[in-house]
């Protein structure tokens, strides 16, 4: 049964910050062959492009993450304090890299390549976020991602279990998403597309037959985890307690796909955080990835609680078109 959660007054994100460099062909792209497009630099990652969307959605949010004493770190951290992110869980490096990625989309906004380099993500220590950790309050609810390395997860998931204290994770890649096995049992929500659960599965990502409800209800089984498997702009699967159902995303005028899981799940989080149940708080974040759909970015999206409601309460928003 699909239960209210507990309210909650902050959200501390655990997780990757970077600074993404975003091409974007104007045509059919040619392979092997220079094309004509437009490239541009944003701060992005994981963890920052969560914790950006509840922050500019009016939540109190922190962050908690690494980047270098580089230009690119000044960027991050700036971007974040003009969001409205607390900032005081980034640690600054010197002499580290600030992570990058690299992605390359074609003309209708589909991912073609994503390169990351989450090199510094290793110095997320267990012990650069203890006083992060010790910060937190009761009402504090937490999101990490498969960027973290696995000792730092396994803690994270510890001290949440210990408080009794919600955990939502974000698989992030296929290659990273195994990263999260080992705590899956303490993961309350997990938020992951048709790929990375396969991965997580020890199924091939390539694998177009495995359905993500099918995916979905192999992914919560026995346990108490809430599984929420996205798949492009096909309708998305939740399992809760065993039971599995379809929602499709709302319509948009898409400009590009670039950061919608994301602001999906940072947009149901905000529900789940409001002591919404799972099932009414989807209807937050496909509000949300639907405005970043639209805009063809996170920061381009006109993230706000006003235009948030103004989504719900929009074509196909009140209807959930779940099966």
């Amino acid at each position: 049964m699909d239960q209210p959660a507990r309210p909650f007054e902050s959200v501390t994100v655990f997780g990757g910050a970077t600074l993404d460099r975003v091409a974007r062909s104007s045509a059919p792209p040619v392979m092997g062959a220079s094309n004509p497009g437009t490239v541009r630099h944003l701060p992005g990652g994981v963890g920052f492009n969560v914790a950006t969307v509840l922050a500019r959605l009016g939540f109190p949010t922190r962050m908690a993450s690494a980047v270098g004493n580089d230009a690119a770190g000044e960027a991050i951290i700036g971007a974040a304090k003009t969001a409205g992110i607390d900032v005081t869980g980034i640690a600054t490096f010197k002499g580290a890299t600030t992570a990058g990625y690299h992605a390359t989309f074609d003309d209708r906004g589909n991912l073609i390549i994503g390169i990351a380099d989450m090199k510094i993500c290793e110095q997320i220590t267990p012990a650069s976020i203890v006083e992060a950790v010790a910060k937190s309050s009761p009402t504090d609810f937490w999101v990490v991602d498969a960027n973290l390395p696995e000792a730092t997860l396994a803690f994270l998931a510890q001290e949440a279990a210990s408080a009794r204290r919600p955990l939502a994770a974000l698989t992030v890649s296929p290659a990273k998403a195994v990263r999260l096995s080992p705590i899956l049992e303490t993961i309350t929500y997990l938020f992951t597309n048709r790929r990375e659960a396969a991965a997580l599965l020890d199924h091939d990502p390539d694998d177009v037959t495995l359905a993500p409800t099918a995916l979905a209800a192999e992914l919560a089984g026995r346990r108490h985890t809430n599984i929420i498997v996205t798949n492009g702009g096909d309708p998305l699967a939740v399992a809760v307690d065993g039971e599995v159902r379809s929602f499709a995303p709302l319509r948009a005028a898409s400009k590009g796909v670039n950061g919608a899981g994301d602001s999906l799940a940072a947009g149901t989080i905000l529900g789940l955080a409001e002591a919404h149940t799972l099932h009414d708080a989807l209807r937050f974040g496909l509000a949300a990835a639907a405005l970043a759909v639209e805009a063809g970015s996170i920061i381009a999206a006109p993230f706000s609680a006003d235009a948030l409601a103004e989504r719900i309460a929009g074509p196909g928003g009140r209807e959930r078109m779940a099966s």
